[in-house]
Parts: C-alpha cells; structure tokens; sequence
C-alpha cells in the first residue's frame, strides 16, 4: 500500500490534506447536527431567557447567554446584539421620525396616522429580526460544510493535474529511452491512475456526506428558526413595555 502511495508522486500530498480535513469537518458537523436541542429543551431554554429578559432585562440575558451555549444560544446572542443595533439606529433617526408623525397627523390621519407610522417602524424592526434569525442559525449549522463542498469540487482535479503530470514523466521518458522497454512509462503511468483514482475516493464520499449534512442542516434550521422568531417578538414587546431595559 506505501508503495502504491509512493507511486503517486507529489500530488499526493494536497489529496491526502484533504482526505484529512474532510474526514475531521465530516466528524465535526455530525457531532454539532446530533446535539440538536429536543422540543421540549428548546422550549425551556426560551422560556428561560424569556424570563431572564422581563424580570433582569437586557443585562440578565447577556450573562446567560455568555454562560450557555448551543445553536439556540448562538441564534438569541445574535438577535439581541442585533435588536441593540436597531435601537440605536432608531434613536439616531428619532427627530426623522417625530416629523413623518407630525406629517402624518397635519395631514389629516390623527391618531390613525400616528399609530400607522409606528407600526411601520416596528414591522421593519422585525422584519430585520427575522433575517438575523435566518443568518445566525444557518452561520452555526452551515460552519465548514462550504470547505467540504470545495473539497469534493477540488480533489478531482487534483488527480487530474496529477494525472498530466505522470503523463509528462512518461513521454519524457519515452524521448529518452525510447518506447521499447515498457518499464520506461511505468511510473509515469502509474502516477497518473493513481492520483486520478485517489481524487475520485477523497471527492466521491465529500459530496455525498455535504449533500446529507446540508439537508440535516436545512431541517434543524427551520426548527431553530421557531423559537428565534419567538425570543425576537419577545425582544420587540420587552423594549415597547420596559424602554429602559
């Protein structure tokens, strides 16, 4: 087998680094999609920061974010630094916003107009929850299985260049010493079939295991995705009820 390896040439070396790191990215995305929270986990992990949020506000949820871990905890860390980021825009547009209303209300659309300009306001400001919600959970689910991907992509034509490169040898040899001594092309030849085969069994496996991981991915996403939405609407009724968290 060394010598089958040997065999190979130099392109044997960035195949095998990458039989190494699919197999290590293989590993760990099973691992990360197996420890998906169950319902009922997820549920009391909401609930949890749910109530750390009303009861301690912003700065209770902070230290139990930063002391949890897992996809949900990544996903809400996420969405309150981004609700953060929205209050200050809004604050930085506030007096914008205060001349839409009085626009609104001179214009004949009184409390109505008021209540439609602010309810605007908090449409977007969800509208952006849900996206961050999205991003975050599909940052952690999705981490390293675009390398994967490259990986099955690029193995192939690793044992290609491989393969012209044992071609080369072998036709440099033959000028040399002439065809008539087969053992002349041997181990052009050789390198050839053998980086070609070996970039087809690092690639073939790579994309067979990224086109399962992301499907487990795209499934674990859309349950993540529930309780985001949650702790997002939770996020925007806090901030309207206790303005001072």
């Amino acid at each position: 087998m060394w010598e089958i390896y040997k065999s190979g040439g130099p392109m044997m070396v960035p195949l095998t680094i990458c039989a190494i790191m699919a197999i290590a990215y293989t590993i760990e995305r099973s691992w990360i999609l197996s420890r998906m929270p169950s319902p009922e986990s997820a549920k009391a992990e909401l609930d949890e920061l749910e109530a750390a949020l009303l009861n301690g506000g912003q700065a209770a949820v902070v230290e139990q974010c930063n002391q949890g871990k897992g996809v949900l905890n990544f996903v809400f860390s996420s969405l309150l630094r981004r609700h953060n980021t929205l209050l200050i825009e809004q604050r930085e547009f506030q007096q914008t916003q205060k001349e839409i209303v009085n626009l609104a209300v001179s214009a004949g659309g009184g409390d109505i107009g008021r209540f439609m300009v602010m309810q605007r306001e908090l449409e977007d400001m969800k509208s952006e929850l849900v996206i961050q919600t999205e991003e975050a959970a599909r940052a952690y689910l999705g981490k390293n299985l675009p390398i994967l991907f490259t990986i099955g992509n690029i193995s192939p034509l690793l044992g290609l260049l491989g393969t012209i490169l044992g071609m080369i040898i072998a036709f440099e040899s033959i000028a040399v010493a002439g065809a008539g001594d087969p053992k002349v092309v041997a181990g052009g030849i050789s390198q050839a079939l053998v980086t070609t085969a070996t970039g087809l069994i690092v690639a073939i496996p790579s994309i067979v295991v990224y086109r399962y991981l992301s499907r487990r991915a795209d499934r674990s996403l859309e349950e993540v995705e529930v309780y985001g939405h949650a702790f997002a609407n939770t996020l925007i009724m806090s901030q309207r009820t206790k303005p001072s968290a």
